[in-house]
């Protein structure tokens, strides 16, 4: 992962001709379309914060598969599994996080707009990475609680387990569960009905992936 804020930096993926420095609040997403990201890398904002996180690797592709295909036949009929799109912050013309997966309205297939507003979205999906664990386990929660997402599930395959985050509130969601793999999880709220088994989602080696 890299990150660009103010002046500083960890790799160089920039606009040699505008320092970020130079970039006023509210500009940040029209400044990074225009940014020359590096092959394999997708960006998001947090916080203020230009964040790059290196594509990840296949057994991560493999696990937001398989809980894609159990999710498809068992949501709604009035909302969708989507694996590319990008959530936009409700107080914030900069933030963005693009989640591994989210479920939202069908309707939301018929836009144009890369961004999807955070108060459409019932659950968006992480699967840990090692190269940008902080951010799934630690930053995300707390931003996607207080953009008033019903639901966060995060998935770590360094370790096996599974959490869900519901019923959000500006400082956190107010509930979770953690179950390891091998076992179901029922998600919440307009999701009850919706089940996880997790007793095929592969596990990273220890020290691989990314």
């Amino acid at each position: 992962m890299a990150r660009r804020q103010g002046g500083g930096s960890s790799m160089t993926a920039t606009m040699e001709d505008r320092p970020v420095a130079a970039v006023r609040h509210g500009e940040l997403r029209a400044w990074v379309e225009q940014l020359d990201v590096p092959e394999g890398y997708r960006t998001e904002i947090i916080r203020g914060t230009i964040v790059m996180s290196p594509t990840p690797s296949v057994k991560h592709a493999a696990v937001v598969r398989r809980l894609y295909d159990q999710l498809a036949p068992q949501l709604p009929e009035t909302v969708v599994a989507l694996q590319v799109v990008s959530v936009a912050a409700p107080d914030s013309d900069d933030d963005y996080c693009w989640p591994d997966l989210a479920v939202l309205p069908v309707a939301v297939e018929e836009e144009d707009d890369w961004l999807v507003p955070a108060d459409t979205v019932e659950l968006v999906v992480e699967v840990v990475s090692p190269s940008n664990a902080t951010s799934d386990t630690v930053v995300k929660p707390g931003e996607y609680a207080r953009w008033s997402i019903p639901m966060y599930l995060v998935i770590d395959p360094r370790n096996g387990t599974m959490r869900l985050h519901w019923d959000p509130a500006p400082d956190g969601h107010r509930t979770r569960r953690d179950i390891a793999f091998g076992e179901t999880l029922a998600l919440q709220g307009t999701l009850k009905d919706v089940e996880i088994d997790t007793s095929d989602f592969p596990r990273y080696e220890k020290g691989r992936g990314r």
